[in-house]
């Protein structure tokens, strides 16, 4: 090991990597609950060249590779399976590279934050359409086109942030650097279409998990930002799930060009109103669901016609306004005006002292988002004398739902499903069987979603490895991705493991 740190170092010089124990566990976590591995170097490239040296010698070596962008995945996405291999920090590559403002594409290394490179865009009006996934205050955009993120705000007129890519620059697990969308064409200068040029080659890294290639310069899309806009929170009736549904499904029958639609199940309020994280809905005599809209427009006139028109909706839904303002509860203006995009969307984890998330993202059509939500409480009174287990040790019991239920693009919605529950180590004691309790429970919920069809994307370690062993892939699809991955990457190095990609260890 010491030959190969050497040869590393001469890559990245001494300031950027490291074999130090405290260093490696320091990425040997994500944010799930209970995964674990241990690399055994970290390093922090500067570019793609370098990257490049870095797999080829790890070719030589047979030794597995782990892309980390911000390292806020929830699947163990972005460290090793076990303890092995070679984890690349991105965060050094994290510098906005090009704005082409008359063609509105904007080109970053693919360590950026999606909150760095909108704040630098608001300086001249624009943004990135979909700004990332909830945790895009630190959340990369390589790591998001790696898993189709959503979960910011303007995934109902922009759908996820896949969407709005025009170009990649990738090193492939060979070394080999290639560039897709314009840039395949060696004359063109600037990045201007995704589309051309042959098959569309970035959309084999698009959800890749980080299997395919890692992903160093991203060009997207970026938009005027429009200067006039509305917000308004309603609270729902009963069958609070069903009507949601309905209304959704009318915005997109009606094509009205929402911003953002969102769906705040009753649990989300009563919780986050009890523990005093959201006092804006303390006035609430009744905690029901709410539902939120948010509409964009170039004009006044423009902008009184859509609301007339999403408001009537609501209306004939039997739906009651908060009022305009965010201490009237509308979180709706709080999302847009104050970011709260990027502060509310796992609303739940931590909510009690050392409760953590074990929990997952998938999209489904619109009209079944309720059955997949009642079918997941129907799980959760299935498994009461497990959760007992638990709430004996924490004096809490886990908490099992859904966060927000946001529209994405089409007549699809995004679920963050799962549950949220307590480390093995509690009050100073440890308590072995909980660890195991949790892997058990979250196998047995994601298993019983996947089979309502739903759509996973992102899928680290956990998920994409569960797909496989549950036969939830066609072999005929599974084949053709497996002979993808042997062909750019024989020895199965990039991101080992994933998908059951081991090769030889």
């Amino acid at each position: 090991m010491s030959d190969l740190y050497n040869k590393l170092k001469k890559i990245v010089s001494d300031k950027f990597v490291s074999n130090d124990i405290y260093v490696r566990h320091g990425y040997s976590r994500n944010v799930d609950i209970v995964l674990q591995g241990v690399p055994d170097i970290v390093l922090r490239p500067k570019d793609a060249q370098e990257i490049s040296e870095i797999l080829k010698i790890a070719n030589e070596e047979n030794i597995a590779v782990i892309p980390r962008g911000a390292g806020i995945c929830e699947f163990g996405g972005s460290k090793p399976i076990g303890d092995n291999g070679i984890v690349l920090d991105m965060k050094r590559m994290n510098n906005i590279l090009n704005l082409d403002e008359e063609n509105l594409i904007i080109t970053a290394e693919a360590g950026i934050s999606w909150g760095k490179l909108n704040e630098y865009l608001c300086y001249f009006g624009l943004y990135t359409g979909c700004m990332g996934p909830g945790s895009g205050m630190s959340a990369s955009i390589g790591g998001s086109i790696s898993h189709h993120s959503v979960g910011g705000g303007g995934c109902a007129k922009y759908g996820a942030c896949t969407n709005q890519l025009v170009s990649l620059e990738v090193v492939l697990p060979s070394g080999e650097i290639i560039e897709t969308g314009s840039q395949a064409n060696k004359f063109s200068n600037l990045p201007f279409n995704r589309f051309g040029n042959g098959p569309d080659l970035a959309g084999l890294f698009c959800g890749d998990n980080g299997i395919f290639g890692v992903k160093t310069k991203i060009s997207l899309q970026v938009f005027p930002k429009p200067e006039h806009v509305e917000c308004k929170t309603f609270q729902l009736p009963r069958k609070e799930r069903e009507v949601s549904a309905k209304i959704l499904n009318e915005i997109r029958y009606r094509g009205i060009d929402v911003y953002d639609a969102m769906y705040l199940m009753d649990l989300l309020v009563r919780i986050t109103t009890q523990e005093g994280l959201m006092p804006m809905w303390n006035q609430l005599k009744k905690k029901r669901g709410l539902i939120f809209y948010t509409i964009e427009a170039n004009t006044e006139v423009e902008l009184k016609e859509k609301v007339k028109l999403l408001d009537k909706i609501m209306e004939d839904n039997k739906t009651e306004s908060l009022g305009s303002e965010i201490s009237d509860g509308n979180i709706a203006r709080w999302h847009y005006e104050e970011q709260g995009h990027w502060q509310f969307y796992h609303n739940l984890w931590g909510i009690f002292p050392s409760m953590q998330p074990l929990t997952a993202e998938c999209f489904t059509p619109i009209n079944i988002f309720p059955k997949v939500l009642n079918d997941i409480d129907q799980w959760d009174m299935e498994h009461e004398e497990d959760m007992r287990k638990i709430f004996n040790i924490a004096g809490n019991r886990p908490i099992t739902g859904s966060g927000p239920i946001i529209l994405i693009d089409g007549n699809n919605v995004e679920i963050t499903c799962g549950f949220t529950s307590f480390w093995s180590y509690f009050n100073g004691e440890i308590h072995d069987f909980i660890d195991d309790l949790n892997l058990e429970l979250w196998k047995s919920l994601l298993e019983r979603v996947t089979k309502h069809g739903a759509q996973w994307y992102m899928m680290g370690d956990f998920m994409s490895r569960l797909m496989v062993d549950i036969g939830a892939y066609s072999e005929e699809f599974y084949n053709l991705m497996k002979s993808i991955k042997k062909t750019l990457d024989p020895n199965m190095i990039l991101s080992r493991g994933k998908f059951n990609f081991w090769g030889d260890k």
